[in-house]
């Protein structure tokens, strides 16, 4: 795996040194999310998923695909912690798991600069676009027409996002217990079991990606592209996906 790929396809210079600081990873963060998309087309393909670093790496980097949480999170913070960040994993529990399904906690990344835990997370669809001091609750992050904001109670605290003119309401709850692969290696086994409870949730496709000024998303048999305030929608047959996924995501890959 070459650190300089990874830069490369989440559009930085490989050539830079990067110093371990706020600003470095914001623009990391940043970056990953304008140029990688979440997505769980292999949910439709019925295709296993893994949270090993080779796997997701050619999947990302090789073959220009994006993730869902697992995957996404194992390849960035493995660029995070090559960079010289202080990472690691930890779990959140989400209140809308429409595009996963059920019993799949959230994966997502703590961050410690100079004392400061940052919560940051690049594979949630519509979210937070910055790193977050969990324990500043008077930090306001905005994102999409949506704000953000953390809440802490003892030892768990609150992503809580308000869209618009909306009350705040929780979009998951997290601690900073550190969390590893082999917590999470057999949450996509390929047991029967498993393959039942994956048909049960009738896993809508989902692939979206982040643009400076807005959103570009294939929810099933539908694009959005958000530009502002501005939305357009329009339906796309099945046998036009590949096509689709090519055009807007430069995904090629047969569906």
């Amino acid at each position: 795996m070459e650190i300089e790929k990874i830069l490369e396809r989440i559009n930085l210079d490989s050539f830079k040194t990067y110093e371990v600081s706020l600003q470095t990873l914001q623009l990391l963060q940043k970056q990953y999310l304008l140029n990688v998309p979440y997505e769980n087309l292999d949910f439709i393909l019925n295709k296993e998923f893994s949270s090993d670093l080779t796997k997701v790496y050619e999947k990302i980097v090789n073959n220009n695909r994006g993730g869902i949480c697992y995957e996404s999170h194992t390849l960035f913070l493995y660029l995070l912690k090559t960079l010289g960040f202080n990472a690691h994993l930890i779990f959140a529990k989400v209140e809308d798991l429409t595009y996963i399904g059920k019993d799949y906690p959230h994966l997502v990344i703590l961050v410690n600069l100079d004392g400061i835990d940052y919560l940051v997370d690049v594979a949630n669809g519509q979210n937070v676009r910055e790193p977050m001091n969990i324990d500043d609750e008077d930090f306001i992050s905005k994102a999409e027409n949506n704000e953000y904001k953390i809440k802490a109670n003892k030892h768990e605290y609150t992503l809580l996002v308000k869209y618009k003119q909306k009350q705040w309401s929780a979009r998951y709850y997290f601690t900073k217990e550190e969390k590893t692969p082999s917590d999470f290696v057999d949450i996509f086994r390929s047991d029967k079991t498993n393959k039942s409870e994956k048909s049960q949730n009738k896993v809508p496709l989902l692939v979206t990606l982040a643009k400076e000024d807005g959103r570009i998303t294939m929810l099933d048999d539908t694009m959005i592209v958000k530009e502002g305030d501005n939305k357009r929608l329009w339906n796309i047959s099945k046998e036009n996906r590949s096509d689709v996924l090519k055009e807007y995501f430069n995904i090629i890959i047969k569906i």
